[in-house]
C-alpha cells in the first residue's frame, strides 16, 4: 500500500506535490478502496491541496497534515450548507485519513472551471457573473453560522493576521 510522507513545511510539500508519480498511486489506491473510478484521474493543478478528479462524478482532495484546518474547515461547511443554498455545492461522499492526511471525495459539480472562461466573457457578461457572486456571498452568510463558529482561527484573530499581513501581501504580489 502506497503511503503518504511526513513534510516538514509547505515548500517540501509544494517540491513533492509537483512530482504526480509521488502522489498519484496513493490518491489511485485511496480511490480504489471505496470503488471509486481511478481509470482517467484529472489532476487539478491550481489551488493548495491535492485535487484529483475521479470520472464525471467525483473529486478526492487530499489535504497534507499542516493544512489540516483547511480540511475541518471545508468538511463544516460543506455539511453547514447542505440543502441552504440556491445553487449546487459539492457534497461528501466518503472521508477518511492516510498516514495522518485527511481526505474528502465529493462530488463533481457539472460546468468550467470560473478562470478558463473568464477572459472570453464581455464586460457586461463579467458584470453579471459578478452580481451572481455577491448575491451567493450574501446566501451563504444569511446561513447560521452553528459549529463553524468553534473553528480555528477565530473572527477577530483572523482579521487581525489578515491586517497585519495585508501590506506584506500586497507587495508580494
Amino acid at each position: 500500500m502506497p503511503s503518504l510522507p511526513d513534510l516538514a513545511d509547505i515548500e517540501a510539500f509544494k517540491a513533492w506535490r509537483a512530482d504526480t508519480a509521488q502522489f498519484l498511486p496513493v490518491a489511485l489506491d485511496i480511490a480504489h478502496g471505496h470503488g471509486l473510478p481511478t481509470a482517467s484521474p484529472h489532476i487539478f493543478s491550481t489551488g493548495t491541496n491535492l485535487v484529483i478528479g475521479l470520472g464525471n462524478d467525483v473529486i478526492l482532495k487530499i489535504f497534507p497534515p499542516i493544512y489540516r484546518s483547511q480540511f475541518v474547515s471545508e468538511r463544516a461547511s460543506l455539511i453547514r450548507l447542505r440543502g441552504r443554498l440556491g445553487l449546487p455545492i459539492p457534497e461528501i461522499v466518503f472521508e477518511g485519513e492516510r498516514d495522518g492526511w485527511p481526505y474528502l471525495v465529493i462530488t463533481r459539480l457539472s460546468g468550467i472551471v470560473a478562470s478558463e472562461v473568464w477572459p472570453t466573457l464581455p464586460e457586461d457578461q463579467k458584470e453579471i457573473v459578478l452580481g451572481q457572486i455577491g448575491a451567493t456571498i450574501a446566501e451563504v452568510q444569511r446561513v447560521p453560522v452553528g459549529e463553524l463558529a468553534l473553528i480555528e482561527p477565530r473572527w477577530d484573530r483572523f482579521i487581525a493576521a489578515q491586517i497585519e499581513g495585508c501590506r506584506a501581501r500586497h507587495t508580494r504580489l
